[in-house]
């Protein structure tokens, strides 16, 4: 089994949150798409050199949704690609759940066929209640387990509370804003679920 780092939304904190995950337990890390510039995999072997780094199914240019970045560069993306054989992965998505990847595929489908378990990332920003929720609800209509909620930033008990109750998700921490993340990191103890799915 494999755990897949799903946000609720695009810059929810996905690669942080794979990073905290990588830099604390020898693990595999794969980004399944890289549309943009960016590069989440060089920030994972930044926080985490140790982590076995498996290279992107597609490397696309344009920051758009992989189903939009891979039609301007006339690339048909091949399904078939997401389906390698791993187990205690990491595995992360390119933004939210129902992002499309082709005609008939969406990032949801890809958590399924990398016979995953699903994390729910998010920051702690207005709307971070209704995300979680549609995500939630659409994970649950796919029958995708989910382990749990991880929340990147400041955010009150009462809200944390709100989100269980309505979500019936556990969150399983909150990584706190930092100007040093190697501290978070570092000072941030993996929750067993996590573990659960990655040392087994």
């Amino acid at each position: 089994m494999n755990l897949f780092i799903t946000g609720t939304d695009t810059d929810a904190g996905k690669t942080t949150v794979s990073a905290w995950i990588c830099s604390n337990i020898n693990t595999k890390y794969w980004k399944l798409i890289q549309t943009g510039n960016d590069s989440d995999s060089s920030i994972i072997k930044l926080y985490a050199p140790n982590t076995k780094i498996i290279q992107e199914a597609y490397k696309l240019k344009a920051p758009l949704s992989a189903y939009d970045a891979a039609t301007l560069e006339n690339i048909k993306i091949d399904i078939n690609k997401f389906k390698i054989k791993l187990d205690n992965a990491i595995i992360e998505g390119a933004g939210g759940i129902l992002v499309p990847i082709t005609d008939n595929y969406l990032m949801i489908d890809a958590i399924k066929d990398t016979n995953s378990k699903a994390l729910i990332v998010t920051r702690a920003k207005l709307g971070m209640i209704n995300h979680i929720l549609l995500t939630v609800f659409a994970l649950t209509h796919k029958e995708i387990p989910i382990i749990g909620i991880v929340i990147c930033g400041n955010i009150e008990n009462n809200i944390k509370q709100t989100i269980e109750k309505f979500s019936g998700v556990k969150i399983l921490s909150v990584l706190q804003e930092s100007n040093n993340l190697l501290d978070t990191f570092k000072n941030t103890p993996i929750p067993e679920e996590i573990k659960e799915v990655l040392l087994n």
